[in-house]
């Protein structure tokens, strides 16, 4: 297992095999972001650990070579953060990112560049929005044959407030691609939420789709639930459960996404 753990915007820790490269470029200057450079090598399992115990701001690129299966599972947490990410997936490639994010305010941008014929991505993105967090995608299938699959799940309680943008390109000679984006947040607050899916397709070869959705869970489901005995903070607790976790393999994701609702949710 291949680990990186990240404080504020420092490197402290990589426990990591011969199949995962890590480079390491710490910024000196005033306002200077530091930088993360991973490359995956071989077919392996990545967790990355980011703790903003201060404000944060860091970058990382991630380089998946040709012909490589990465499972990648992030958890920030803390206070407040600014991060890039921006990803190359290599031809016949494929990435599978599981993600939570337990943080006060973070504002990301993610890049993600599919270059080669047969590199693919399946983005599964879940968190509990307190303050204002904002995210904007741009994905770009820059080769034939290229999927892509983002999928985002939101919950805002308290002062939380969610923007997704996610933006999807497909140029007019590239062919046979899979565009895909599903969007949810689930708002318990008065506050506003957006969700601004793009789609940019330039061809009539590109099987592409998005849906969105904001709003609380259905009063339908919320009377089922109830009729049969219980109660509607636990009735909320176990939807919020299956929203979160849904899609989620990894075991220690899944163990702080039920530390976390346990402690929204009592």
């Amino acid at each position: 297992m291949n680990k990186i753990k990240v404080v504020n915007d420092n490197l402290v820790c990589a426990n990591v095999s011969k199949y995962v490269n890590i480079e390491y470029y710490k910024k000196e200057e005033l306002f200077a972001i530091n930088d993360i450079k991973i490359n995956i090598l071989k077919s392996t399992i990545l967790d990355i650990d980011i703790n903003f115990k201060e404000e944060g701001k860091i970058n990382f690129v991630i380089n998946i070579l040709d012909d490589v299966n990465l499972e990648l599972n992030i958890i920030s947490r803390g206070n407040t953060g600014k991060v890039q990410y921006k990803y190359n997936i290599g031809k016949n490639s494929n990435i599978n990112i599981s993600k939570f994010q337990d943080v006060d305010s973070i504002k990301e941008m993610i890049c993600i560049n599919l270059n080669n014929n047969n590199s693919s991505i399946n983005y599964n993105f879940k968190t509990i929005a307190n303050l204002k967090e904002t995210y904007d995608y741009y994905i770009y299938h820059n080769a034939d044959n290229t999927n892509s699959s983002i999928k985002n799940n939101g919950v805002c309680v308290s002062n939380g407030e969610i923007i997704y943008q996610v933006s999807s390109f497909v140029p007019k000679d590239i062919t046979g691609c899979v565009v895909d984006q599903n969007n949810r947040i689930i708002n318990l607050t008065n506050n506003k939420c957006e969700i601004r899916p793009n789609l940019y397709i330039d061809n009539l070869d590109t099987e592409a789709s998005h849906s969105a959705l904001i709003g609380k869970f259905s009063e339908e489901e919320m009377f089922y639930i109830q009729s049969r005995g219980i109660n509607k903070i636990d009735v909320i607790k176990l939807l919020i459960g299956g929203f979160l976790r849904s899609n989620i393999t990894c075991k220690q994701l899944l163990s702080y996404i039920n530390k976390n609702i346990n402690k929204y949710w009592r």
